[in-house]
């Protein structure tokens, strides 16, 4: 899908976002949260309830302004909120312990993301439609 129609679409969503989608991911935060590592990257964090449910320092990854905007307002003091196109990580190597893409990706794009992303996290974690799957880099 084009960019303009993303955030077209976002843009639309954002503000039913949490009330559609929130018990649903807030639960998926919560299955993961304990093996994340204290350096997070939440990729298409959407409204941000990563910043609910994840005790770590986390970035909130989102193309779309309309939601980072309630992103924001959740962040804690430990936390930012960063406007980039995932595909597209504007990070240093070894920036993060685990990036998380929940709902995010679809599952025949996972490896390809994991590969985007491998130089900055350590972990990539991949749930889309109830299918996980972890990449993990040896040490």
């Amino acid at each position: 899908m084009e960019t303009d129609k993303i955030l077209e679409l976002y843009k639309r969503l954002a503000p039913a976002y949490e009330e559609i989608y929130g018990e649903e991911q807030r639960r998926k935060y919560w299955l993961i949260s304990s093996q994340v590592g204290e350096r997070v990257a939440d990729a298409g964090c959407g409204v941000g309830l990563v910043f609910e449910v994840v005790s770590a320092y986390v970035v909130c990854v989102d193309i779309s302004l309309d939601m980072l905007a309630q992103a924001r307002a959740k962040r804690g003091e430990l936390g930012e909120v960063v406007a980039a196109d995932f595909w597209r990580p504007p990070f240093r190597d070894n920036s993060f312990d685990t990036v998380l893409f929940l709902s995010s990706v679809e599952s025949e794009l996972y490896e390809r993301a994991y590969e985007v992303w491998r130089n900055a996290a350590r972990k990539a974690v991949f749930e889309f439609r109830g299918e996980w799957r972890i990449f993990e880099q040896r040490k």
